[in-house]
């Protein structure tokens, strides 16, 4: 036999011992491997789960989507995988699609037999360039945007996706198919632009090639972080325009979620891996992360510290007209 061959077999019992003892340093008992499908960004996420490894020994791989479809796409893969789920936790970027799992019973109760709860609050708000409009004409509200001086330096994300859509649906509940069709018209009429995303949004007005637009409020500190010559304002629950002189209007609130995907063949050690991760996202350390980190505006019990006037749906009733708001929007961007 060669010495090549002769090594080879006189190493392969302790080759053997070594590669059975790093699987099971890698998978200890006790520590399954969680799978969390997540919309987040993942600035956001990355950091936080590193943590959650490093505090419990629980590993974590993670799942994404694409900035365009975000949430709408992992909701699509979850229904799709409904008779055999790859996936222990879902933590969505907007509600609507977590709601629309829990009707079809895909989630597990929670506490109060909740099928999700909430995370930290960010906000739908208007960014604005702030070498194009200074601070005291900016648009304040919805309504605002109409204005003829903004015409055709507006823009907004696809309402089919994310948080655009189950804004038009927070609208369309709020105020009914007239009012909202109104604004539909007055805002395609005045020349608005569609992104394939909000942080698209943020990066058009901060290039100058829009002045204005509707967006997230942690897509504005993204830019602001980098220094771009951007700002927010409120309003973004509200289709009037604001009176001269008049405050920041109604910020409408929207909540990062959690939800924990029902699994037949989940052990007690993966279900309470699962319990872990849930409270480790809704622990004040986390919350505060969320804030500091510009990703949210507040935690998920602190609504009350939102400067200003908010609005915070019921988001069950927003859900019931999320299809139909879309069809609408749709429908009049078709209209010649």
């Amino acid at each position: 036999m060669p010495d090549f061959a002769r090594l080879v077999v006189a190493l392969a019992p302790l080759l053997c011992g070594l590669f059975f003892a790093a699987c099971s340093r890698s998978e200890p008992t006790g520590r399954p491997k969680l799978v969390l499908y997540v919309s987040a960004d993942d600035a956001l996420y990355r950091p936080l789960l590193a943590d959650f490894e490093r505090q419990t020994g629980i590993r974590v791989s993670t799942v994404g989507d694409t900035e365009a479809t975000k949430t709408f796409g992992l909701v699509r893969r979850l229904l799709d995988e409904q008779s055999h789920p790859q996936a222990d936790l879902f933590w969505a970027s907007e509600p609507l699609g977590m709601i629309r799992l829990a009707r079809a019973n895909l989630l597990k109760p929670l506490a109060d037999d909740r099928r999700w709860l909430p995370l930290a609050y960010r906000a739908r708000v208007i960014v604005y360039h702030t070498g194009r409009v200074d601070s005291a004409h900016a648009p304040r509200r919805l309504g605002d945007l109409l204005d003829p001086e903004l015409k055709g330096k507006i823009g907004l994300a696809r309402p089919q996706f994310g948080t655009t859509r189950t804004h038009m649906a927070a609208l369309l509940a709020e105020f009914g198919e007239e009012r909202y069709l109104q604004f539909l018209r007055a805002l395609k009429s005045n020349g608005a632009r569609i992104y394939d995303g909000n942080s698209m949004v943020v990066q058009a007005v901060a290039q100058g090639e829009i002045s204005a637009g509707l967006t997230d409020s942690d897509d504005v500190a993204s830019g602001k972080a980098e220094h771009w010559p951007i700002d927010w304002k409120g309003g973004t629950a509200e289709l009037a325009a604001s009176p001269p002189g008049d405050a920041s209007g109604a910020v409408l609130l929207m909540p990062h979620v959690i939800g924990i995907v029902k699994r037949e063949d989940a052990s007690p050690d993966r279900l309470a891996a699962q319990d872990s991760l849930v409270a480790f996202l809704r622990s004040p350390s986390t919350q505060k992360a969320f804030v500091d980190s510009g990703a949210a505006l507040c935690g998920w019990d602190a609504v009350g510290t939102v400067p200003g006037p908010i609005a915070l749906p019921d988001y069950a009733n927003v859900a019931a007209d999320e299809l139909r708001a879309v069809e609408l929007f749709e429908k009049v961007w078709a209209e010649p």
